[in-house]
């Protein structure tokens, strides 16, 4: 149908008055007339062919007066019938939805590919402000100016016309981070959208963050963010260093950690870790690598990290608050009574000697002046040493379990024994 238009168009050209005869005889472009139209390197189809006509249709008796073949964007689709669907997209480049094709194109010829009006990024700007894209951290394709690598020009399926939806985008340069979608654990933002976390044009933080870490971090989890306040707050909380033990976007262990939850305690408690490794009795949380147990990643009003409260003194009256650490797992009534046959195993016949040990007014001893609360080579995790008075002194213990009870020979008191039967 548009060939037929097209001859309509040349038959109509040549049968005009003698002012358009002139016109078709020496065509549109002469050395007096549009002679720069066409000598740019980009030079649309029907100009290159000097089939003016094919757009243009002369008035009749009146020179160099013309009328477009069609209104709008319905004159390119007579020839670029295949754009006419993308009209039928959710999301239409402003332009385009309003048939003014050549806001971005130029209708004769261009410097510049596809006969646009200026460089890709250039153009945008005449719409979108360039500021917007300015800043310390630029993403690549802004930097390059090619904002069509992930943007459609004329339309899209995807909101502000992106080549593919949220998810798939980045991955399209991004191909290193396709595999973090097959983890155990993925961060809510990232199954939402990336740009949850990362601006895709320009930041003032690295990796096109909006802020750095952990403010980026506390926009969400709020509860985190009054840890910054506590007494004592974990080291990489205090700097910040979020991203120190998490992973950002996902993984295969709980709560994003970059490493099993002991390991990556490790990896900066190296002490810890040759203490504990060649112990063997291993306290619960140690052997089950949940060093969370005891202690809050993030901080605590408690020393030592605690999440519960525990006393830093050798010595201390009894109360159970006292050890509300110890009781979250242990029988908070082992030290009650004086007597009992069901409360611990750590008794003479029926007296009770974590009574007799703990519950004191004075000189109540703490779970630590007995027990090692990692790890330790003794049965019932008892420490190798008491440590006494405050110029370092190590008091030796050597416990032995025997079948019904055990002894101990202890720096702190003569050697004992006791039976349960």
């Amino acid at each position: 149908m548009y060939k037929l238009l097209l001859i309509g168009h040349i038959i109509a050209f040549s049968l005009l008055g003698s002012s358009a005869g002139a016109q078709a005889d020496g065509g549109c472009v002469t050395a007096k007339c549009h002679a720069t139209v066409g000598t740019k390197p980009f030079v649309h189809g029907p100009v290159g062919a000097r089939m003016c006509v094919v757009c243009h249709n002369p008035v009749k008796d009146k020179d160099h007066t013309f009328t477009l073949a069609a209104e709008d964007d319905e004159l390119c689709f007579g020839c670029h019938e295949t754009k006419r669907d993308m009209m039928l997209e959710d999301y239409v480049h402003t332009p385009v939805a309003n048939g003014n094709c050549v806001g971005c194109h130029n209708p004769h010829d261009s410097d510049y590919r596809f006969t646009l009006k200026g460089k890709a990024s250039d153009l945008c700007f005449g719409c979108h402000d360039r500021e917007d894209f300015n800043d310390k951290f630029v993403h690549g394709p802004v930097g390059v100016g090619d904002c069509n690598a992930c943007h459609n020009p004329h339309a899209s399926s995807n909101e502000f016309q992106l080549r593919e939806s949220p998810e798939q985008l980045c991955f399209m340069c991004h191909k290193e981070q396709v595999s973090m979608m097959t983890k155990r654990h993925i961060h809510p933002p990232v199954e939402d959208k990336c740009t949850s976390c990362h601006k895709p044009h320009a930041s003032k933080a690295q990796f096109m963050l909006p802020d750095d870490p952990p403010f980026l971090c506390y926009n969400c989890h709020t509860d985190i963010a009054e840890h910054a306040t506590v007494t004592n707050p974990h080291p990489p909380v205090a700097q910040g260093e979020c991203l120190k033990c998490h992973n950002p976007h996902s993984s295969d262990n709980p709560n994003m950690f970059a490493l099993p939850q002991a390991d990556l305690c490790f990896s900066c408690h190296t002490e810890m870790k040759e203490f504990v490794s060649d112990k063997e009795f291993k306290h619960g949380p140690v052997k089950e690598g949940d060093c969370n147990a005891c202690h809050d990643p993030h901080g605590s009003n408690n020393h030592r990290i605690l999440r519960k409260y525990f006393p830093e003194e050798f010595y201390k009256p009894f109360a159970e608050e006292n050890y509300a650490l110890c009781f979250e797992c242990h029988n908070h009534q082992i030290a009650n009574d004086e007597k009992t046959t069901t409360l611990t195993d750590f008794r003479n016949k029926d007296v009770n000697l974590h009574f007799v040990h703990v519950n004191k007014d004075v000189k109540g001893r703490s779970c630590r002046a007995c027990h090692q609360v990692h790890a330790s080579n003794q049965a019932k995790h008892i420490r190798k040493s008491v440590p006494f008075g405050n110029i370092g002194w190590e008091l030796p213990v050597t416990y032995t379990k025997t079948e019904n009870g055990g002894s101990c020979v202890v720096g702190c008191h003569g050697p004992k024994e006791y039976s349960r039967q």
